[in-house]
């Protein structure tokens, strides 16, 4: 039984820690819930355009990267 420690550091990093005690499995399953989650998030984006504005899909992307998602 080997204690992770959490400690606060900016993005990536602390996304690596907890990706390395995850199984390949849990990694795909992760990754497969991810892809469902952003999908949902731009078709809501997109029938809503009046609040959140005109964005394309690699826009999207690209500051979801800046949280490491």
């Amino acid at each position: 039984d080997e204690m992770f420690s959490f400690k606060y550091s900016p993005g990536k990093l602390r996304g690596n820690q907890y990706k390395s005690m995850m199984t390949k499995e849990e990694l795909e399953e992760e990754q497969r819930v991810q892809r469902e989650q952003l999908a949902a998030i731009f078709r809501l984006m997109k029938e809503k355009s009046e609040t959140f504005g005109e964005m394309s899909e690699g826009d999207v992307k690209e500051q979801l990267r800046l949280y490491d998602i």
